[in-house]
């Protein structure tokens, strides 16, 4: 049994794509995705005030000073700015019987802005999936128009691969990669984001066969409850075909912030042959700026017509980030399976990313 374990935790490892993004610090600042990052659906290569600024004085233990930051240049030129992602793992399993090293991602960003409003944006990752579009914000209501291949707009778009709402959706199926091709339009007029993209189904990648195109929206709204205070509720959902079959998912996600704790959450419904239910939250807690602990609980129900076979995730972890470009991430896991799922298990991981 451990030897499965150890063979999909590889699997996962090794194909963690460019696109997500860790939306709690949407709900810790109480601003949209699009102040840190190029693509208003969040994630993937961050924006110049993302790269220079925020990275490196809002994020880590030691704040660089205003001639330092200036110094803190990924503009290559007026025009091309450039970016990365590179996280490295280390793992062990229950008694520490199986350890290892795995390279989780590798991505390359380069960011053309071809003029005021239109940009093109390509993510190349280390093993596999890639991004390639072009943005223009040329739409009423701070309204823009995506058009190539990119992640659709469904859900928090979390970074951790390993969360249920990233394996265990139809685009997420054992942490791969998801992108699509098709276009995108979508508005973010100060606290409202609303998204809708059209895109060729990956049905294939998952095992079926499609022609059909897939439609997936997402659309939330930021309320601020005071200074310190924030709360964000979203809704999202996508409709597809695979192999035949309606592929639907629906989902609500969002989070609140309240002084230094900040929760954030997703629930989904899915149907296509059986109806699933997947399900994350997270409650973090910032010690001091660079140092936040945090718990979260994952579920899993494969088939809601049937009593067993449903999996329990609980993490306990913490994020250090003591510069504007590097951060640890320790974590624990506890997976526990019900009657019928699999041998409950430990596992433990250290993180190591780099970023700019």
């Amino acid at each position: 049994m451990r030897t499965l374990f150890s063979c999909l935790l590889l699997t996962l490892t090794l194909s963690l794509p460019a696109a997500w993004s860790i939306p709690r610090y949407s709900v810790m600042y109480n601003m949209s995705c699009t102040l840190c990052h190029v693509d208003p659906s969040g994630g993937g290569s961050r924006s110049l005030y993302g790269a220079q600024f925020f990275a490196y004085s809002d994020l880590p233990m030691s704040k660089l000073s205003m001639d330092e930051l200036i110094r803190v240049n990924p503009m290559l030129n007026e025009q091309i700015q450039i970016g990365l992602d590179a996280r490295t793992i280390f793992y062990a399993l229950d008694d520490l019987d199986s350890t290892g090293f795995n390279q989780m991602q590798g991505d390359l960003y380069l960011i053309y802005n071809l003029d005021s409003t239109w940009t093109f944006l390509l993510s190349k990752g280390l093993y596999s999936g890639f991004e390639a579009f072009g943005l223009g914000h040329i739409l009423p209501w701070n309204g823009y128009v995506k058009i190539g291949r990119f992640r659709p707009p469904y859900g928090l778009n979390l970074a951790d691969h390993k969360a249920f709402v990233r394996q265990y959706l139809t685009f997420g199926s054992q942490g791969t990669n998801w992108q699509e091709t098709g276009l995108e339009v979508g508005f973010h007029p100060q606290r409202l984001f609303l998204g809708l993209s059209v895109t060729k189904n990956m049905g294939p990648i998952f095992g079926g066969t499609t022609d059909a195109p897939a439609i997936t929206a997402r659309t939330d709204y930021r309320f601020n409850l005071g200074e310190m205070n924030s709360l964000w509720i979203g809704l999202t959902g996508r409709l597809g075909e695979v192999n035949g079959v309606d592929d639907r998912l629906a989902g609500v996600y969002g989070g609140l912030g309240l002084g230094r704790f900040f929760f954030t959450g997703e629930l989904d419904w899915h149907d296509r042959n059986e109806e699933r239910l997947v399900t994350f939250a997270e409650l973090a807690f910032l010690l001091r700026q660079g140092l936040l602990l945090k718990v979260e609980h994952d579920f899993y129900d494969p088939d809601l017509d049937v009593t067993s076979g449903a999996e329990n995730m609980f993490v306990a972890g913490a994020e250090i980030t003591p510069t504007g470009f590097l951060q640890w991430i320790p974590n624990v896991r506890y997976h526990d399976f019900e009657t019928g799922g699999g041998d409950d298990y430990f596992e433990y991981e250290l993180q190591f990313h780099v970023f700019y």
